[in-house]
């Protein structure tokens, strides 16, 4: 049995590394390079200019010198790090695509793309605790860590970041990039979070399915909660947003300095990651 186990869980690890790589062969990887970029420039050398250089990067003194336009070229020094807090807490097991098959598909091309940029990658699973860690590291052996890490079993009673949280602002480097991965369906987990946004740059990405948002016409009915088990009657919020209210919402993560995107289940996931690394590249121009 335990062989049998460990076979499904080298399968699912390579499905999910080959979907990871379709995923980064488009322009997920560019689009990663943009959003998150390194902690400055070193000078590389001078060369002609060429239709299209920035401007701003011409070298004034050089060009008077030499009579024609000259530039400088620039190295970005990126030695980032990219931490994932990856929630895989059973109230994921819910919607038209289940939203666990989404957050593991989002933290797997995230995982390769930082790869491909030769990022260093950390890795944390949560559901009522902390279930793996990876601490960080560069390299192909480092990703195929992370898949494996990624579809192992999880199970919990309840779902619980701050340990998560607390793992990212101890043993982390400053100023990594943690990018926390869930429904966000947990109680607000307070002063952790408000420490791993001041030591580093925190990016929460909230995954949504169109099964969130209720019938309008849906009568009261009784439900089974997915980690307590506990059966209670459920009543259509009075507002459509509510339904889809969480514990931690948007304009508290975004009062702690922290980038909000929502990702989308199904078809929509990879365009709702593009979209939010565009609008984070925008914001930080």
């Amino acid at each position: 049995m335990r062989d049998l186990v460990r076979a499904d869980a080298a399968l699912a690890a390579r499905t999910l590394r080959v979907q990871a790589r379709r995923d980064v062969s488009t322009s997920l990887t560019g689009a990663y390079r943009s959003a998150f970029r390194g902690q400055g420039l070193t000078f590389e050398e001078l060369r002609d200019y060429q239709p299209g250089d920035d401007v701003r990067w011409l070298e004034w003194n050089a060009t008077a010198r030499i009579g024609r336009p000259i530039v400088k070229r620039m190295r970005e020094e990126r030695d980032l790090v990219l931490a994932l807090l990856v929630d895989l807490s059973p109230s994921l097991e819910f919607g038209n695509a289940p939203k666990l098959d989404a957050v593991r598909r989002a933290a797997a091309a995230l995982a390769a793309a930082a790869t491909a940029a030769q990022d260093r990658l950390a890795l944390a699973i949560f559901a009522d605790g902390l279930v793996r860690v990876l601490p960080p590291a560069a390299g192909r052996l480092s990703l195929e860590r992370a898949f494996r890490a990624l579809e192992a079993p999880c199970a919990g009673e309840f779902t619980d970041a701050g340990p998560a949280l607390d793992w990212a602002a101890e043993k982390l480097p400053r100023h990594s990039v943690v990018a926390l991965i869930s429904d966000f369906l947990f109680p607000d987990p307070g002063a952790a979070l408000r420490r791993c946004a001041s030591k580093h740059d925190l990016v929460a990405l909230c995954v949504r399915d169109p099964a969130d948002r209720p019938p309008s016409a849906l009568p009261p009915v009784r439900v089974r909660d997915a980690e307590m088990r506990r059966v209670r009657l459920w009543r259509r919020p009075r507002d459509a947003e509510d339904a889809l209210a969480a514990p931690v919402p948007e304009r508290k993560l975004r009062a702690l300095g922290a980038d909000y995107g929502e990702l989308r289940t199904g078809k929509r996931l990879l365009p709702s990651l593009l979209r939010f690394f565009e609008e984070r590249a925008r914001r930080r121009r």
